[in-house]
Order: structure tokens, then C-alpha cells, then sequence
């Protein structure tokens, strides 16, 4: 079959049916044949006088003007006869009934041998449908009859021919099943097509060396591309033995046609078969043509290569960080380098295209799979790795890894997620690290390793994105250091429809942020960035930040960590005072005396008749109480400590470093504020302030400490945009709309 879809139905094509389908030419009858190329019957025609005989699809079938089609068909003698040729004829129509035809194309004739078998190849046309094509009809014609003789016709088709999708060149010069004529011999070498052996269809293109070296066929008529954009040139190759190298080729010419540059890949192909080999390349700043070279490299005069099934394609690396040519696995291996292992191009397994590499491990070490040529990056923003993988048939794990190097080649920071590929025993599933690239930074260099394989573990890896993007958050101080902002991108990764955000500290405790909605630990994810603010950081100790994305249940699906940051604690007596839900509230203010804390006991004391010791009951011990005493030097001091506790809202106090006490949540009884010295004209104050320890406290986060209604106007052109840009209020106050 050479059509990607028959056009034809059923019935008509391969007649076990009948032959209703159809419609007798002149001088012929039909009859339905138990002679058959493919199932038990196929269409008889017989000669009512010596000439030709024909048959026509009744029904015409839908064509798109301007689609180019194939069409071919089968034919036998029933009684062995010389001197006649099977013909196929495509005709096509504006309308599905009526009219004449637009225009009709037929096949080159096929002479019958002078048999009963079946002829093979049979007849092949290639041809576009006319402007105003909408229906075509397809007919069979032998000529060279006698009177009474009767032949046959099955496996009859129309439709588009198996080809790439979006190739650049047409069917014909792709497989040669019509002529050579979309070739050109170049040097050393003459062109010829064979249907001896073929990879698609029945015929190939056949170059034969004229004598020993290079040895060149090109395009016949070179194709436009685009300045700067990639593409890839392959054909399937047949070698006449093994060990003789094959040079494919994309030559680059200008709008005068001059030369401008040739991209090659030289390939080693094993004989006995059929294998893929091809190129890639980026289309020069001034190319307006490219030229598809084979150049087979002989050893000896009458060394015959066959190629079959050409392509030029444009390739999907728009945004990736290296070529086609590494990514995808469908060109070579020069892309990467392998310890541990042997690398290799397969079609055992493929996600995409026709090559996955395969990796097998020698047992010695670690097999690693090394980007052999770092990769420019920005500092600040966010890439990733992400290869589709197939394991081994149990349960392993493999380590993916990002070193960041500085201008000199030197490692800034190494980031590494181990996967574990439990919930994908067979078939490819994927995984995506991602970090953000840290300052200083300007190249990347990404790794792919498995720990300690056995000798003759096999893996294969396909499609390995290296871009810009992924699950990643950025945890970066504040201005005034007090807490951490953190800008999260990736959300909608892989379609995934929840997220949650936790912060981790040295000890492992795990807490999730608070956030506009209340904590992060289930968020409904409506857009792919986020921003949020983490005004509960503790100072002086070692964060990072775990991002996951999922949509069913919390480990199932993307994981991000971020690198280990630590607020600078104050080295002054001064105590931050926040207000956990209302982050603008949040003040400093100086402690002169810390509380002396008590912990009161919860319990009772019951005289027992007959003992004389008591009964005591016993509860936990009640939380800390004391009194903290504080100075402010200015009434501004003075106006924002009122301000944080007069809301009576549970307060955070996060303490100088060297204190010996940890961040704690209370709740604020009496205070008292008294003046330092009698003279009106002093500010300073000092301050008793009641304190109860407490747990967190629950409630979501409202606004932040520095956003102001110049932030709104700065991002917001009009009243219109504003209110379009926010659902609420609330929406403008936090910075979620209206921004």
C-alpha cells in the first residue's frame, strides 16, 4: 500500500463484494474474477472485439484541489498473452455528479508479461488535483486484446501518499515511484531506480560509484527556506556492505544561488537492511534555497547504494537550548558524552520519529549521559531537563542533574533530583528538572545518571528537552530581609491542575506558606506564574522551599526544591514584630528587658480521707507568659508599634540573633506605654507588653507590607483596565489583580 488512506471504498478497490462499483467501458464487459492480487475475487474484463478494454469507479470520491495523490492498480492476464499494457487514469471533477471532466491523468503504461501473474510494480501515477477539483474518478485500462481475452484488475487505490508530514519535497523525489527525475548524479556517480528492494512503495533510488570516493546525487530543484529557522534532511539507506561511510548533506544557497555553506553528518550504516540517517541545520542569515547531497563514500567502482524516502523537514526547536540534532536523537550521538555505558541510535523503542539512544551499562560505575557542550544561560531565569524515558522492566531510579558554571567553567551550584519510575514499569514517561540559573552563572551543563547499574542494564532516552521554563520557584530576600518573596512559574506543567508551596527548615519540619486563600498546601492552579510572599520566614536559619505540582493526589506529578537561603538575623537588640495576616503592619522596635517567663501547672490537689499524702491531677503544662519590655526613640516608632498591636491580632517575634530564643506566636495582653523623662518635648517611650505563647495562628494572608496605590497606578493605564484586571477589593489590595 502506498496511499496513507484508500480513498476508494472497500468495494471498490478490492471487488469481494462484486463489482457494482463499476461502470463498463467501451468494447468491455465486467464480470467479478476468482483470480485475486490480495482476498478471492477481483475485476474481470472482457474484450468484445480485439482493442482495449476499461472500467470506471461509478461513484466519484472527494479530492482537495491542489493536494497531490497517487493512484496505481493491478493487472493479470487470465490466459498468458503478449503485447499488451495495463494503464490506471485519474479524472477529475468540479461537481459529484454531471459534467465533464477538468482534466484526466494517466500512469506510464505497464507492459503485461506474457503470464498470469500478477504484474508488479503496477502502474503509478502522481499527480495535483486542478483548481477546482472537488471529485475524481479512477480507471483502469489493458489494451492489446484479442477478441473474447479476458484480464483482470485488483488492489486498485487513489488516495495521498505515504510521506512526512510537512516534508519539503514531493512523493515522487522522495521514493522515486514514478522516474529518477527529482535527482541529479553529481560527482562519481550515475542514478537509476530499482524495484528489487524498496522501503516504502516499490521503488527506490539506486546510485552506483563510477569508481572508488566520493560519490554525490543531489536535488534536481532545490527548496525555499527560511533564514534562521532548523531543519533536517534524512533518507533510508541500503549499503552495499557494512563499514562504508555515507555523507548526508544540506548545502545552503543564497537568492542568487550561490553556495553559501554545507552542514554534513557522516554515518556508518550496517548492510542488510534499511536505517534512517540524516542531518540538521539552522538555514543561514542569507539562505533562500537548501539542497538535500547523498554522498556515498566508495571504496570501489560499481559499489550501488539505495535510497528510499527522502525528506526535508522544518524541526521543532524553537526555544530549546541545543539542536535538533542533540534533542532528538535522530541524527548522531556527537551531542553528548557517556561513562559507564555505551551510547547508541535504536529503533527497538522510539517516542518520536525513527531513533531513540540507547544506553547499556558496563557495571564498572556509574552510567552517565553528559551534555558534551555546556549551554549559554541568563542568570535569574528558570530552565529544565526533560528527556522521555524508557527503563528497564522493574522498579529503578536515575538521577537528573544541572551544573551551573560560572564564565570560567567553574561549578557555581549542582542541582539534582533523583526519579523513580515505580508507576511506569514499561512504556516512555517523562520527567522535568528544573532550576533557576543562580547569579553569576552563564552556562549550562545538564547529566542524566543511573547509580550503580548492573552490567547490561539498557535504557533509552528520546526527545530531551533542554529549554528555558519548568517547575521552579525563585526565593529571594526582601528588601529589608525580613522575609522571603518567592515568584513560582511551571504551575500548569503537563496539565496539572493543583499546587502547594512548603517551607523546610534545617531541623525537616515542613509548613506551608500562607497565602491569599488560606495555606499552601492544596491551591487550585489558574495560571501558569505566581508570586507570594513569606513574611513568616524564620531569620538566621537554612530555608528552601519545596514546589509541587499535581492533580490527583500530592505525589503524583512535579517536584521542585529550591537551593538553601538564610534571612540575616538582627545584630542589634532590635525585635521584629509581625503580624502574620496583615504583613504591612509589621514593625521593629528595641527590647531592653526580656520577659521572665512562667509556665504555670495545671493541676489539683485532692486530700484523700485515711492518706495522708494527696491526690494530685495534672494537665500539661500552660504555654510561656511574661512581660516584654521595649524603648522606642521617635513617635513614628512609637505610631507603628500601636499600630501592629492594636489590632489584637496574634503577633510573630522573631528575636536577635544570639538570644537564645526561637521565633515565637503570642497573643498580647496589657500594655503599657510610659514616658522616659518628664520634659513634653522627649519621644522616647517605654514599653510593657504582656505575652501569652500561642500556635500559629490559622487565617489567610491580606496584602503586603510594601505594595501602595502608586503600585496600582504604575501597573494599571486606566480605571477600565484596572477593574478588568480584578475581581474584588481585596484583589487590588493584595496584588493579585490590578496590578
Amino acid at each position: 500500500m502506498s496511499v496513507s488512506s484508500n480513498l476508494l471504498p472497500d468495494a471498490v478497490a478490492d471487488l469481494e463484494s462484486g463489482i457494482t462499483g463499476w461502470t463498463a467501458g467501451a468494447n468491455t464487459t465486467l464480470f467479478s474474477s476468482t483470480r485475486f492480487w490480495a482476498g478471492a475475487k477481483s475485476l474481470g474484463m472482457t474484450a468484445t472485439a480485439a482493442g482495449t478494454v476499461s472500467a470506471t469507479t461509478t461513484n466519484r470520491v472527494a479530492v482537495v484541489a491542489g493536494v497531490a495523490y497517487t493512484a496505481y492498480a493491478y493487472f493479470a492476464s487470465l490466459v498468458a498473452a503478449a503485447g499488451r499494457t495495463g494503464n490506471v487514469t485519474v479524472s477529475w471533477y468540479a461537481a459529484s455528479t454531471g459534467g465533464t471532466a477538468i482534466s484526466s491523468v494517466s500512469a506510464t503504461a505497464t507492459t503485461l508479461a506474457n503470464a498470469t501473474a500478477w504484474n508488479s510494480p503496477p502502474p503509478i501515477l502522481i499527480a495535483t488535483a486542478p483548481a477546482g477539483a472537488n471529485f475524481a474518478t479512477v480507471t483502469v485500462t489493458v489494451t492489446g486484446l484479442t477478441a473474447g481475452a479476458q484480464v483482470a484488475s485488483d488492489g486498485i487505490a487513489l488516495g495521498t501518499p505515504i510521506t512526512f508530514a510537512a516534508t519539503l519535497l514531493d512523493y515522487n523525489t522522495a521514493g522515486c515511484e514514478v522516474s529518477t527525475s527529482g535527482w541529479t548524479a553529481g560527482t562519481n556517480a550515475t542514478i537509476t531506480r530499482t524495484s528489487t528492494v524498496s522501503y516504502e512503495g516499490w521503488w527506490s533510488l539506486q546510485v552506483t560509484a563510477t569508481a572508488a570516493g566520493d560519490t554525490v546525487a543531489s536535488l534536481t530543484s532545490r527548496v525555499p527556506v527560511v533564514p534562521g529557522t532548523e531543519y533536517s534532511g534524512f533518507t533510508h539507506v541500503q549499503p552495499p556492505a557494512s563499514g562504508l561511510a555515507f555523507v548526508v548533506g544540506l548545502a545552503w544557497y543564497d537568492g542568487s544561488g550561490t553556495l553559501i555553506s554545507t552542514t554534513t553528518y557522516t554515518h556508518t550504516p550496517a548492510s542488510g537492511g534499511w536505517s534512517r540517517q540524516g542531518v540538521s541545520g539552522r538555514a543561514p542569515a542569507n539562505a533562500a534555497t537548501v539542497d538535500l547531497v547523498l554522498r556515498p563514500q566508495a571504496t570501489a567502482a560499481g559499489q550501488t547504494w539505495l535510497c528510499d524516502q527522502s525528506a526535508i523537514l522544518t524541526v521543532a526547536s524553537a526555544g530549546f537550548l541545543v539542536d535538533y540534532a542533540t534533542h532528538s536523537a535522530e541524527v548522531g550521538l556527537d551531542g553528548w558524552a557517556v561513562a559507564g555505558g555505551t551510547l547508541s541510535q535504536t529503533h527497538e523503542q522510539v517516542y518520536a520519529e525513527y531513533y531513540s539512544y540507547k544506553l547499556v551499562a558496563d557495571g564498572t560505575v556509574d552510567m552517565t549521559m553528559t551534555l558534551a557542550t555546556p549551554v549559554p544561560v541568563t542568570a535569574g531565569q528558570a530552565y529544565q531537563l526533560a528527556p522521555r524515558i524508557i527503563v528497564p522492566g522493574f522498579t529503578q531510579t536515575y538521577v537528573a542533574e544541572l551544573e551551573w558554571l560560572d564564565v570560567t567553567g567553574e561549578i557555581i551550584r549542582t542541582t539534582s533530583i533523583e526519579w523513580n519510575n515505580s508507576k511506569h514499569i514499561t512504556g516512555w514517561s517523562g520527567s522535568t528538572t528544573a532550576d533557576i540559573a543562580p547569579p553569576g552563572s552563564v552556562s549550562l551543563r545538564v547529566r542524566w545518571r543511573r547509580r550503580a547499574p548492573v552490567a547490561g542494564e539498557t535504557w533509552f532516552l528520546d526527545s530531551v528537552v533542554i529549554a528555558p521554563g519548568g517547575l521552579a520557584a525563585l526565593a529571594t530576600p526582601t528588601a529589608d530581609s525580613t522575609a522571603v518573596q518567592l515568584t513560582l512559574q511551571g504551575l500548569t506543567l503537563s496539565g496539572q491542575t493543583h499546587w502547594g508551596l512548603w517551607r523546610v527548615t534545617a531541623d525537616g519540619v515542613r509548613t506551608p506558606l500562607r497565602g491569599y486563600a488560606g495555606d499552601t498546601n492544596s491551591v487550585t492552579t489558574v495560571s501558569d506564574v505566581f508570586a507570594i510572599t513569606d513574611y513568616e520566614a524564620p531569620l538566621g536559619v537554612s530555608l528552601t522551599y519545596i514546589l509541587k505540582t499535581w492533580t490527583t493526589t500530592v505525589n503524583d506529578g512535579w517536584y521542585y526544591r529550591s537551593p538553601q537561603l538564610v534571612l540575616p538575623t538582627r545584630e542589634d537588640s532590635g525585635v521584629v514584630i509581625k503580624d502574620p495576616t496583615l504583613p504591612a503592619r509589621n514593625t521593629v522596635a528595641t527590647a531592653t528587658t526580656l520577659p521572665d517567663w512562667q509556665r504555670s501547672a495545671r493541676q489539683g490537689s485532692y486530700a484523700v480521707r485515711g492518706r495522708a499524702r494527696p491526690i494530685v491531677i495534672s494537665d500539661v503544662r500552660a504555654s510561656r507568659t511574661g512581660t516584654l519590655a521595649l524603648t522606642t526613640e521617635t513617635t513614628e516608632e512609637a505610631t507603628a508599634l500601636w499600630w501592629t498591636l492594636e489590632t489584637g491580632n496574634v503577633l510573630l517575634l522573631q528575636w536577635p540573633a544570639g538570644w537564645g530564643l526561637a521565633d515565637m506566636y503570642v497573643t498580647v495582653g496589657d500594655v503599657t506605654e510610659a514616658r522616659i523623662s518628664t520634659y513634653a518635648g522627649h519621644s522616647d517611650r517605654s514599653w510593657s507588653i504582656a505575652l501569652t505563647e500561642v500556635d500559629r495562628p490559622t487565617g489567610s494572608l491580606v496584602g503586603s507590607a510594601d505594595r501602595t496605590w502608586q503600585d496600582v497606578k504604575d501597573g494599571n493605564a486606566s480605571f477600565a483596565e484596572l477593574a478588568a484586571s480584578a475581581t474584588s477589593w481585596l484583589d487590588v489590595f493584595t496584588g493579585i489583580g490590578g496590578s
